[in-house]
């Protein structure tokens, strides 16, 4: 779901409290919903701008779509003096004038408080345990949660970062996110054998790039080479372009796939996928520069 779709939904929440009820049948609600879309399609908003602004979501979506960070700074923090509870403007704020990483720590937890204590206000923390991304109200909460969890990782604070990952996994068990793929580079890097097991269980034990890769380094790095191995071969039966990647990685080719691939996205199950997850967690792949020679070497064994 877009924020533009996020922005429609909140505006439905506003027009189910005027107009429903908790007792309406699933025909009712969908008649409601039906009604105020036809109300909506019929009174389409026009581009924001500065000159016909006037909610804390529109101040936010200049903000968004600001082309300096001055501007974005004033649109954001209008967004927040309209709407002190709106918590991407916070989050957009604290990024754009800390002096720092550690700086920018403080700041989120100083937003992230305000944020648990709008959650328990609201009921969320009581009903909804397990649920939040699914409720448009708990979504900037888990996307300030999910600054502050990268924050922590560009710090170095590991065990923090996993904490925050566990905590964001018990708020979303869905993970909608992708949460999951973050806290099992962390777990690999920690080398923490059992809850990465845990993990993957929980998931599923699905065949996925994000999660098949570090399991492999995790045990490379405990030496326990037949696990390491196997791993690795299960990554490649899910992955095609495994074979190629490390080959890429030995030769110092990755960047001619690193230049065709889209700013936005990845495709799954490719080359794009494992190059994504190389640059999202650096430090767990610094951590275990021997793994890219052994598992190269462990695919062309596994070729011949």
């Amino acid at each position: 779901m877009s924020r533009a779709t996020e922005k429609v939904f909140k505006q439905f929440d506003a027009f189910m409290e005027e107009n429903g009820n908790e007792n309406m049948s699933e025909e009712e609600l969908n008649g409601l919903f039906q009604k105020f879309m036809d109300q909506y399609n019929h009174n389409l908003p026009q581009q924001v701008t500065e000159k016909n602004a006037e909610t804390a979501d529109d101040f936010l979506e200049l903000a968004e779509d600001a082309s300096n960070e001055a501007s974005a700074l004033k649109y954001a923090r209008k967004a927040l003096q309209l709407d002190p509870n709106n918590l991407d403007a916070e989050r957009m704020i604290a990024e754009i004038t800390a002096a720092d990483e550690l700086d920018l720590l403080k700041k989120l937890e100083s937003a992230i408080k305000h944020g648990t204590e709008l959650m328990e206000r609201e009921g969320y923390m009581a009903d909804d345990i397990g649920h939040f991304w699914g409720i448009t109200a708990t979504r900037p909460y888990m996307r300030l949660r999910q600054e502050y969890m990268e924050t922590l990782k560009d710090c170095g604070m590991t065990r923090r970062a996993i904490a925050e990952c566990e905590e964001m996994l018990r708020l979303c068990e869905n993970d909608n996110l992708g949460v999951r793929y973050t806290l099992m580079h962390l777990y690999a890097l920690m080398e923490e054998e059992q809850p990465a097991l845990e993990l993957h269980k929980k998931y599923d034990g699905h065949e996925e790039t994000q999660m098949l890769l570090p399991l492999s380094m995790l045990y490379f790095k405990q030496g326990q080479w037949e696990k390491a191995g196997d791993y690795l071969k299960r990554l490649s039966k899910a992955n095609k372009d495994t074979k190629k990647f490390f080959r890429a990685l030995k030769n110092d080719t990755l960047d001619q796939y690193i230049d065709q691939m889209q700013e936005y996205g990845y495709r799954p199950f490719s080359i794009e996928e494992l190059i994504t997850e190389l640059m999202e967690n650096p430090e767990v792949f610094r951590s275990a520069p021997g793994y890219f020679r052994w598992a190269d070497r462990q695919l062309i064994k596994k070729k011949k």
